[in-house]
């Protein structure tokens, strides 16, 4: 079966809803899916970075350690 997601993806997914809309049901949904399954940090942050929201990617990422 071929994979569409990864769960980086849907993490990138759901956080853009938070970044762009301030959803904090989309927030919730990205620590979910990180709290379940491996998440890749390093394509994520260079994502966040290329996106211009490296700020709000810190309160996803002080969540997770948590």
């Amino acid at each position: 079966m071929m994979q569409l997601l990864t769960p980086t993806d849907c993490v990138k997914d759901r956080l853009s809803s938070f970044f762009h809309w301030n959803d904090s049901q989309a927030l919730k949904q990205a620590l979910m899916v990180a709290e379940e399954h491996s998440i890749d940090l390093d394509n994520l942050k260079r994502w966040a970075k290329a996106e211009g929201f490296e700020k709000k990617l810190q309160e996803f990422l002080q969540k997770i350690k948590k």
